[in-house]
């Protein structure tokens, strides 16, 4: 078994969020990956099966990450991360963005 492993995740302030700045220890043997849709319900928005990207500040937008990561209230969760300007999530007409997410493993599609 390998040691568990950090994540910081830095977003910087702009107009769709406010900066934050977390960390995450990772499960051991955690392996991070990319990822496209999760089940997720926005505080504005439907619940559904959301696509998901890392944005950045340069206007790009990359895969979004996943690794499993220690969660006290709920043992184990998935942390999904993106770009310096966090993620965007999208379903039909409606977009969200969200510095990071931390979901139940079953929520993340693929």
């Amino acid at each position: 078994m390998h040691p568990p492993v950090f994540v910081d995740v830095v977003v910087d302030p702009h107009d769709g969020l406010e900066g934050t700045v977390m960390r995450w220890r990772t499960i051991p043997d955690a392996i991070p990956r990319t990822i496209t849709r999760v089940r997720y319900e926005p505080e504005r928005g439907p619940e559904g099966d959301w696509l998901v990207v890392a944005a950045f500040a340069d206007g790009s937008r990359r895969p979004a990450r996943a690794v499993e990561v220690e969660d006290s209230s709920a043992g184990t969760a998935t942390l999904i991360w993106g770009g310096d300007h966090g993620l965007r999530l999208s379903l039909g007409t409606h977009e969200v963005a969200e510095p990071y997410l931390v979901l139940s493993p079953d929520s993340v599609l693929d």
